[in-house]
């Protein structure tokens, strides 16, 4: 009977532990400076909003408020699923309707990562939309995840927030220039881009939610180095927009100068800004308004 108890006490004591830690660790989230979290907390209101994974990263924050005299706001993350990325841009439309337009870096298609998917358990309690996907896509994750809430913070996700804890990630971005071995291998390399149909209507539900609040939708590729071959993208861009009827801006061979990138899939700054300059030239981005110059 005394064993039976002392077991029962244990299992409490663990089970207050659990929900205990897991509140301090929810509290530290809510409070972090991280993209995620100031979008829930109400503090994401921006004239242009980003979505997209690393390769979105390209448009670089300040370069694209400079160029279009807009503020911006960014839900791109390295390797971001495409089914998060959705229900993220959803989640921020819903909170901040004002708006203009929303600019989507499409390889999110292509270079969705499933494995990413678990360390968004981090956020389900600010997210109904991020809870449905978890639960249908990773069940086992979503149910660990409700049982243990300290495990929700067991993840890449939960670590990036506390980096930026204290401090914006406005300009969180590539900053190198690719290596010489690497222009040199270039001409021998290739990958295929691959457009797996449910990731293509993940986008579709962000178009028909887009087209049905009157919101400038935006779709482009990024740069890609000049020499490195991404076979399949003529197909990549029809299935997008045959699906979701939006012109999907091919910039991938955009850029043609070396020393703007930092590797083959990703500009660096300098590519970064060139590449937002041509977007507000073709009228992709809005262009900044001139001042006016007074004459005597």
């Amino acid at each position: 009977m005394k064993k039976a108890i002392w077991v029962v006490v244990f299992l409490g004591i663990l089970f207050v532990g659990d929900r205990f830690i897991g509140y301090i660790f929810q509290q530290q989230i809510t409070k972090s400076q991280f993209r995620y979290s100031r979008m829930y907390r109400g503090e994401g209101q921006a004239d242009i909003l980003i979505v997209g994974n690393s390769r979105g990263l390209n448009f670089y924050q300040p370069s694209v408020e400079k160029a279009t005299g807009l503020t911006t706001f960014s839900l791109c993350y390295y390797s971001m699923p495409c089914e998060i990325a959705t229900v993220l841009a959803k989640d921020y439309l819903d909170r901040y309707p004002k708006v203009k337009t929303v600019l989507v870096e499409t390889t999110i298609v292509e270079m969705s990562d499933d494995k990413l998917l678990p360390g968004f358990t981090t956020y389900m309690p600010y997210s109904e939309r991020i809870d449905s996907v978890l639960r249908l896509k990773t069940k086992e994750t979503w149910n660990y995840a409700n049982f243990s809430h300290i495990y929700r913070f067991n993840n890449e996700v939960f670590q990036r927030a506390m980096y930026y804890r204290n401090k914006l990630d406005n300009d969180w971005y590539f900053d190198h220039t690719i290596t010489q071995d690497l222009i040199d291998q270039a001409p021998h390399r290739s990958v295929e881009f691959k457009t797996p149909d449910s990731h293509v209507q993940d986008l579709k539900q962000l178009a028909d939610y887009c087209k049905a609040r009157n919101i400038n939708l935006q779709f482009v590729i990024a740069p890609i180095f000049p020499t490195y071959t991404v076979k399949k993208l003529d197909v990549f861009k029809q299935k997008i927009e045959a699906a979701t009827g939006i012109t999907v801006h091919d910039y991938s061979k955009a850029i043609l100068d070396y020393s703007s990138f930092t590797d083959y899939l990703h500009a660096n700054l300098k590519g970064g800004a060139e590449i937002v300059d041509t977007m507000v030239k073709d009228g992709v981005l809005p262009r900044a308004p001139q001042t006016a110059v007074s004459s005597r």
